[in-house]
């Protein structure tokens, strides 16, 4: 199962603990202190599970430490991803409790136009039949091999779709657009 969590910009550990209690839906009310507040929530990472903290450079230090607090306190296959823009690797790397617990570093470019072709009509089902002419205006005008625009122009269409129905497989709806 997957939970989204949102932060404000620069969210305390306070808002870590309560954003994560919520996410993992443990029962009761959240522990006022936390000592406690943290080993419940080790007890309920104590399952496998993958944490992804998106927009992670706007975590402060201690922010991204307490992630790291909770996967050494949990004995799980606890996986945390830190997703992030500008900055976020360079927290990681000034951070060497954090950096030396990182297995990986990705970068993600933009993706080539005869990837979207082949990736775009397949994740999405709404782009399954949709002309990959248009798929390719869409990347070159809007997306620009960016899964995150793409997420957001997916995002736009569905809605639209569920507004207007009798629209067929979104490329009226994309032209309508146009």
């Amino acid at each position: 199962m997957t939970r989204r969590i949102q932060f404000r910009a620069r969210p305390s550990t306070r808002d870590l603990r309560h954003e994560l209690f919520h996410a993992l839906g443990p029962p009761g009310r959240p522990p006022s202190h936390a000592i406690g507040f943290d080993r419940m929530l080790r007890g309920a990472l104590e399952e496998p599970r993958v944490l992804v903290c998106d927009e992670a450079q706007w975590l402060s230090k201690l922010c991204f430490e307490y992630p790291r607090h909770l996967w050494d306190g949990t004995a799980s296959d606890l996986t945390i991803v830190f997703t992030g823009g500008n900055g976020c690797f360079e927290m990681l790397q000034s951070e060497p409790m954090l950096e030396s617990r990182v297995h990986a570093r990705q970068e993600v470019g933009r993706t080539p136009l005869d990837e979207v072709l082949t990736v775009i009509p397949a994740f999405p089902p709404v782009w399954a039949e949709v002309d990959p002419d248009l798929i390719a205006v869409c990347d070159q005008e809007v997306a620009h091999g960016n899964f995150r625009a793409w997420a957001k122009i997916t995002h736009h269409l569905t809605t639209g779709l569920r507004r207007h129905p009798l629209i067929d497989h979104g490329a009226g709806l994309l032209e309508q657009g146009s």
